[in-house]
């Protein structure tokens, strides 16, 4: 055997674990997804609350981080309006860009990181809407839907000091539906 045939093309094999890497991640987005749509329907997960004049309104609170509301991003069929209210700096929002480039058409944020959210998401979303509560949001997201479009609340982070827990941030959501 000569020296040259025992020498290792470093090339091929890192070609080869990248196309591992990639097959991978595409069998654990496959499994997440068909594991998450057997749990039964939870309250403030992907949540249905209502149509309303052709719009209707997903309650996604529970989401309390990214790959949670990319999940839930993924799973509405059509563009959306997307609320998010967050008072997180920490939460790295940029890893959501792949998806809501291609599924959000408007953003409605409110609470404490409305700059960084905008700052992040503008040129990705073609509509960014800044307001301070959530009953403002609810109602310019109303406003910035289709008729048969969907408006979902996901903040994709913990509830900090807007809200006690994911329940009350998504009964706020719901009561606030209930004043359109």
């Amino acid at each position: 055997m000569k020296f040259e045939d025992l020498i290792i093309d470093n090339s091929q094999t890192i070609e080869k674990n990248r196309l591992l890497e990639n097959r991978l991640i595409a069998v654990r987005n496959r499994n997440r997804g068909t594991m998450l749509s057997k749990l039964p329907n939870e309250t403030h997960k992907l949540e249905t609350i209502t149509t309303f004049r052709g719009v209707t309104f997903i309650n996604d609170a529970k989401s309390e981080n990214i790959n949670s509301t990319y999940y839930a991003i993924e799973q509405i069929k059509t563009s959306m309006v997307w609320i998010i209210g967050s008072d997180d700096a920490q939460t790295d929002y940029k890893k959501l860009l792949p998806i809501v480039s291609s599924k959000v058409r408007a953003l409605v944020c409110f609470g404490t990181q409305n700059e960084r959210l905008i700052e992040i998401f503008k040129g990705y979303i073609p509509l960014v809407v800044e307001c301070q509560d959530i009953n403002t949001a609810v109602r310019e997201a109303f406003y910035a839907s289709q008729r048969e479009g969907v408006v979902m609340f996901s903040s994709a982070c913990p509830c900090g000091q807007l809200y006690a827990d994911y329940q009350q941030r998504g009964d706020a959501f719901k009561n606030a539906i209930a004043q359109l």
